[in-house]
């Protein structure tokens, strides 16, 4: 019986969100208050309902109530409960489930959190919000529910994807979807704006930290799929191009360039129609991704279902929602168009040159991404669009976009000292190319050309940030060095934080792929092999049983200057049901070098295929992103008081 509650309230949470899309109708027959007062009542308790719902298929799981279809083919009796309950989101159903659910949290929160704004766009928001509620929960009960029986109820299950049991799945998926969901926020407000055709310079000042915690989330998501596969799945790579991992990167590019736009529209009042329509694209780039994933138009690991029925559905309403909120803008926008000066040295046009080339990147991988699947689909042959393209016009388009970073740091407003730009900068950019040099050429003896920009190009952007941070932290009343940065507008500690994450994350990836070292190998008992300056020697291989899986286990010794200092374990799993194979690599990491040893195949008594990988820098990855992480805090929270209080301790 607990099981129908989920669809029941499912149901109600369905005309729940009827009513509160409906209440935009009744603009003219009731007052801001009450629609507002209306909408956020609605929209609290959709999200208790949809909360219910979530746990309620949560339970099943933990109780293996294998009378639910989506509990028996994604779950086991000897599946550890931690991914009894990770597996809620592991397969199609449960994952819009989780997205309705985040999307109800979202709602909630511009419920909460929305005092300073005025009411009649805040009641427009909620009800646009109940709308793009209302078409997944009609998706869920009609074409992908959870909760839907089996019988007769099987006695056991067909047990998880065993790529999905993993650390990575309890934590990347609901990262990424918050990020993805949380694109509905600007998207919501851009059509409030719009339908008002007003807007206020304080209104962007309020949507910025909203687009913070979704570009937050989503670079959280992003990273942690890309530490998942390059820990998973025994390949030694992060980012394969994958059409799902462009779906995902596509809406980050975008709501980064709608950051900096909103920037400008904040502080000087331009580039406000700009901003409307990169939130409106952003969240339909994420329901792009949302299709793409769904449609079974496609092959990948990320890949939730296989159903044209259900992909037809989504691409309906992506259809409806694009089509109606373009027309919209186009109709309204030249309402919001304000025109202020500024010259070609100024940040207004460095930043809007920046938005220019985000775009640009994210129409191409767009077009890399789409091109086959239109020609596939009209029968004009398969075409492959691989890696070769993406690098290239990743690289050939934000390199320019890296270089930007720094004259927008030091630039001014409507117009900047040109001379003093270029000298200050000129210096710094010249002690990069010579500090990129010598490094490539004394660790590498290498100096490729486009390696040695691109780290050149890393360096000055951390140089310039941190001299800007010096520079302001300089003028602040703080004695101490943390009070001092503590000091500083959090604005601006955030963009410069953010810059110095990226810097470091370039760096993690060019030195990473560029100098990397593969060894792919049969190995016998007691061989040995040499990498860079570590040797590897092939001591055993052990069998491990566990509860739902059987494992070959190498052991593998490592010495260095004829000293050992660690073993390697990687490990090839069997899983019992679904009779998968599975690679876990073991990897040892430190500050400025991974070792990764995977198992391959058994190929003869004591022979075994063996991966061994000498990757550098390619700890610099999650660093950068960290820093960029710590950027979207103090962009979202500002100066934050545990840090003074820390400050204080020391």
């Amino acid at each position: 019986m607990i099981n129908e509650l989920g669809n029941i309230f499912l149901s109600i949470s369905a005309t729940l969100s009827l009513c509160m899309f409906g209440i935009i109708f009744l603009k003219n027959r009731l007052a801001s208050d009450t629609r507002l007062l209306l909408c956020r009542n609605f929209s609290y308790i959709t999200s208790v309902l949809i909360a219910i719902s979530f746990f309620v298929l949560a339970y099943a799981f933990l109780t293996d109530d294998f009378s639910l279809r989506y509990v028996a083919n994604n779950s086991n009796i000897n599946l550890e409960s931690i991914y009894k309950f990770s597996a809620v989101w592991g397969a199609h159903e449960g994952s819009i489930l989780l997205w309705v659910f985040v999307m109800s949290v979202w709602c909630s929160l511009i419920a909460i959190f929305s005092k300073s704004m005025p009411k009649a766009i805040v009641a427009d928001m909620l009800s646009i919000m109940g709308l793009l509620l209302l078409f997944f929960l009609i998706f869920i009960l009609f074409s992908s529910n959870p909760f839907d029986r089996i019988f007769p109820i099987p006695s056991n299950g067909r047990d998880l994807n065993p790529l999905l049991q993993d650390p990575g799945l309890i934590i990347h998926p609901p990262m990424l979807y918050i990020g993805y969901v949380g694109t509905s926020v600007p998207f919501v407000f851009a059509i409030a704006i719009l339908l008002n055709e007003k807007i206020k310079i304080e209104w962007i000042s309020w949507l910025r930290k909203w687009v913070i915690s979704s570009w937050m989330f989503l670079t959280v998501g992003i990273s942690l799929g890309s530490w998942w596969a390059y820990h998973e799945l025994g390949w030694g790579g992060w980012w394969f191009w994958d059409p799902v991992e462009n779906a995902s990167f596509m809406p980050w590019l975008a709501i980064t360039a709608l950051l900096h736009s909103l920037i400008v529209s904040e502080k000087r009042g331009i580039f406000i129609n700009w901003s409307i329509l990169l939130s409106i694209l952003t969240f339909s780039l994420s329901l792009l991704g949302t299709f793409l994933v769904r449609s079974g138009i496609l092959v990948s690991v990320h890949a939730f279902a296989n159903d044209p029925e259900r992909g037809l559905y989504i691409l309906l309403f992506l259809t409806i929602i694009i089509g109606s909120s373009l027309t919209l803008y186009f109709l309204k926008s030249k309402s919001l168009i304000f025109y202020k000066e500024y010259s070609v040295s100024s940040k207004e046009f460095l930043l809007l040159l920046n938005n220019l080339f985000l775009t640009i990147t994210t129409f191409a991988i767009l077009i890399g991404t789409l091109y086959p699947l239109v020609t596939s689909s009209l029968n004009l042959g398969k075409i492959s669009v691989g890696a070769p393209y993406f690098n290239f016009i990743f690289a050939a388009l934000t390199l320019p976009i890296v270089f930007l970073m720094s004259p927008a740091i030091f630039s001014s407003w409507s117009k900047s000292n040109y001379k003093r730009l270029v000298k200050k900068l000129g210096f710094i950019l010249f002690y990069s190319i010579i500090i990129a040099y010598v490094f490539l050429n004394i660790y590498y003896d290498s100096d490729i050309f486009i390696v040695c920009l691109a780290i050149a190009l890393a360096i000055f952007t951390i140089l310039s940030s941190v001299l800007k941070i010096y520079q302001v932290s300089k003028i602040s009343d703080g004695k101490k060095i943390i009070q001092k940065i503590c000091n500083i507008p959090s604005s601006s500690l955030s963009n410069l934080l953010s810059h110095i994450g990226i810097g470091v994350l370039i760096i993690g990836i060019t030195v990473s792929n560029y100098y990397s070292i593969h060894k792919e190998i049969v190995m016998n008992k007691n061989s040995e092999i040499t990498i860079k300056d570590v040797s590897i020697k092939f001591v055993d291989v052990q069998t491990k049983l566990s509860r739902n899986y059987s494992s070959q286990v190498g052991v593998f010794d490592a010495y260095q200057d004829n000293n050992y200092f660690i073993s390697f374990f990687p490990e090839k799993r069997t899983y019992n049901i679904q009779k998968n194979i599975m690679t876990e690599a073991a990897i040892d990491s430190n500050l400025f070098r991974d070792i990764y040893v995977a198992l391959g195949e058994n190929i003869g008594i004591d022979s075994w295929v063996v991966r061994i990988y000498y990757k550098p820098y390619i700890q610099f990855l999650w660093y950068g992103v960290g820093l960029m992480i710590l950027g979207g805090l103090f962009g979202i929270f500002g100066r934050n008081k545990i840090v003074k209080k820390l400050t204080n301790v020391t």
